[in-house]
Formats: C-alpha cells, sequence, structure tokens
C-alpha cells in the first residue's frame, strides 16, 4: 500500500515538474540576458551550417558551409528578434531559399539547463516564418515552419535549427562560437568552401 502511495506522489511530482517547465518555455528571459543579446547577436554573421533534406546533409561536407545569417531588432517587444538567411543555396540543394523568422527570447527549462551548462545561456524560438523558394513570391508565409536555438551571451556560443516546413528540409546551425571577424572574411571562406566541395564530389563520383 505504501509503494502505491509513493507511485501515486512520484506521479503528481512529476505532472507539476512538467508543467512547472512548461511555464518556463513561455516566460521571458531575465532583461539583462536579452540587453546583452541585442548588443553583441546584431547585424551579419557568417555561422557554419548544414542543410538537411530528409535526413541527409546536402551541403556533403560534415562541416557544414559558411552562411551568411542576419539578426535584427525592430519590434515593439523588446524580446523579439527577427533571424533572417537571404538566397541561401549550396551543394546539391535543388532549391535557392530566403527564410525570415521573428523569435522570442525565453528561459531555458529545467531539462535544457541540463544540457546548456553554466550561467548565460537564453533560448530564442519563434513559428510561421516567411519563406521564398527561387525568389518566388506567391505565398511567403510558411506555416509550420519553426526556428528554435540557443545562445550564451558570456562565451557566444550559439546554436539553432530552422525547419522549413517544407519538403522535409531544415537547416542546422551546430554548436559554435560566433566570431564577428568572419563578416569580413566570408568571400575567401566561401570560395575556401566551394574548392573542398569540388574535391569531395570528384573523391566520391558525384
Amino acid at each position: 500500500m505504501n509503494i502505491k502511495y509513493l507511485l501515486i506522489f512520484g506521479f503528481f511530482m512529476l505532472l507539476a515538474s512538467c508543467s512547472s517547465d512548461e511555464n518556463l518555455e513561455k516566460k521571458d528571459a531575465a532583461e539583462a540576458l536579452v540587453t546583452e543579446t541585442k548588443n553583441f547577436l546584431n547585424g551579419d554573421f557568417v555561422l557554419n551550417t548544414r542543410v538537411l533534406m530528409n535526413g541527409v546533409n546536402k551541403t556533403l561536407l560534415p562541416k557544414g558551409c559558411p552562411t551568411k545569417v542576419n539578426f535584427s531588432w525592430n519590434k515593439p517587444n523588446k524580446n523579439i528578434f527577427t533571424i533572417r538567411l537571404d538566397e541561401f543555396t549550396v551543394g546539391q540543394m535543388p532549391l535557392v531559399i530566403t527564410f525570415a523568422c521573428d523569435a522570442k527570447i525565453m528561459q531555458l527549462t529545467s531539462w535544457e539547463k541540463n544540457e546548456y551548462k553554466g550561467d548565460g545561456w537564453v533560448k530564442f524560438q519563434g513559428v510561421d516564418g516567411q519563406l521564398l523558394i527561387n525568389n518566388e513570391t506567391k505565398n511567403p508565409v510558411s506555416k509550420g515552419s519553426s526556428v528554435k536555438g540557443f545562445y550564451n551571451v558570456k562565451t557566444h556560443e550559439i546554436n539553432f535549427i530552422i525547419d522549413f516546413n517544407m519538403m522535409n528540409v531544415s537547416s542546422e546551425c551546430f554548436l559554435q562560437i560566433v566570431d564577428k571577424s568572419r563578416t569580413n572574411n566570408y568571400e575567401a571562406e566561401f570560395k575556401k568552401f566551394e574548392e573542398e566541395l569540388e574535391a569531395y564530389k570528384k573523391e566520391h563520383g558525384l
């Protein structure tokens, strides 16, 4: 009988924990963290990303490719920024993608804090972005598209995943440190990537 009560008690404690985490997921991050994020993560940056189609890395190279990503803060809500990719295509991608989505900065749940340890982490999340394929503008709002990621204001580590909700295509920015100096070296970085990509294709008969 005691075991039964313990199991029931444990079940309700688990429900309470999940409910608490659900509330945290919707709660704004501390104002100081939002300010630090805005002060650094603002403008154009170059990050390595991989494009996945049905789980296959269409970027081909394991390290991904240098990608220009823009972060802008012009919304009335100070916790919201816009993340944008412009005319992105690379590797074996059959499409040219332009995507923009508003994302809100929030606290991490207790589960997420177990993965992203230490101080300074914020989560950003948004849905229903604007998607253009091959510069067509028939219906720019992509229902079900989303972006979710994490950023550390102290170490400038970042990672995020953009789900375009189209042909099972997503873009992954794996965990890395944001380096502002890469923006000025983008052309050289991309040229090197193209050379490595051609070598990869020849080696694998693509």
